[in-house]
């Protein structure tokens, strides 16, 4: 969502007749981790979601593997590339049984494997091959249809249209 500081906004559906374990823990404690799904763990990742009683441990079940974070309670998961520990900002329901939550990123882990500059923080993007969540029905989409575009200035854009009209 943001950079200074660093932030997350995530949307937490709804389950059948409660919040989702991951929506009840985030709202209990304040904090929680976002890990980042590269192609590799897709599979693993919808695992995750399935709708089990809450003393069923998901990560487990999808047979993922839980590390330690260093600033929050929660684990990250070992195999995601990517992975931001938070602590909320904010939060907001929308609706029964779902919400809206913004987080501050406190601590962030990037697998060396996609790091192209680390000491200004540069990732390959398409290296990653991530893999979101679209909504609840079992869409997903795949990062790897990128472009890059240079954003404007506002002097440049004055001085190249300054220059394409006639006087």
């Amino acid at each position: 969502m943001g950079h200074e500081p660093p932030t997350v906004a995530i949307g937490l559906l709804a389950g059948s007749e409660r919040f989702k374990d991951t929506a009840a823990n985030i709202l209990d404690t304040g904090e929680f981790v976002v890990n980042l799904v590269g192609e590799a763990n897709v599979e693993a990742m919808n695992i995750t979601c399935i709708d089990a009683p809450p003393e069923i441990d998901e990560l487990k079940l999808a047979g993922l593997t839980p590390a330690a974070s260093n600033a929050v309670r929660p684990p990250r998961i070992a195999e995601s590339p990517v992975s931001f520990e938070c602590r909320v900002l904010s939060s907001l329901v929308t609706g029964p049984r779902q919400t809206a939550v913004i987080g501050r990123v406190v601590r962030a882990h990037v697998d060396d494997a996609v790091i192209l500059d680390k000491e200004r923080c540069h990732i390959d993007t398409q290296a990653l091959r991530l893999i979101a969540r679209m909504h609840g029905s079992g869409w997903y989409a795949r990062s790897t249809d990128l472009f890059q575009i240079d954003r404007p200035t506002w002097a440049a854009w004055q001085e190249e249209n300054v220059k394409a009209k006639p006087v």
